[in-house]
């Protein structure tokens, strides 16, 4: 019995379309997400809004006080992240002890960990990187 398979490229382009389709449904998916009322433990107004900005747009840690604020608000509606090991976790942190740390200001959130959990929260747009070519 002989069994034909594509070649490796052929393989590759394969799983290159279906990850693709895989990601347009989620971002079709994500605008389904429901709605929920903003934090009103700090005003925001009183802080720069630097921390919503792009790396390369003049991107700043948030105030550690947007931090708590945003992280609380959050785990007061998803129960199942209400614990900082849990929301580490879901950050892909190795330690509850940096939620903390960045709760508290002794360590500055980074930009990666910082951006996805604003993806996560609906409040900036998810990048998608144009592909220029297939080199391989």
């Amino acid at each position: 019995m002989v069994i034909e398979l594509p070649d490796i490229a052929t393989q590759q382009a394969m799983i290159f379309e279906e990850g693709t389709k895989a990601a347009i449904a989620q971002l079709k998916a994500n605008l389904e997400a429901p709605r929920v009322p903003p934090q009103t433990e700090v005003d925001e107004s009183q802080y720069p809004r630097t921390h919503l900005l792009r790396e390369r747009e003049g991107w700043e840690p948030p105030h550690p006080d947007i931090i708590g604020a945003y992280f609380r608000h959050f785990q007061s509606h998803f129960k199942e992240y209400g614990t900082d090991a849990k929301l580490a976790d879901l950050l892909g942190l190795s330690t509850n002890r940096r939620v903390r740390a960045f709760k508290e200001g002794s360590t500055p959130v980074p930009y990666g960990v910082w951006r996805h959990f604003l993806i996560l929260t609906g409040r900036v747009p998810q990048d998608v990187i144009p592909v220029l070519a297939f080199m391989g």
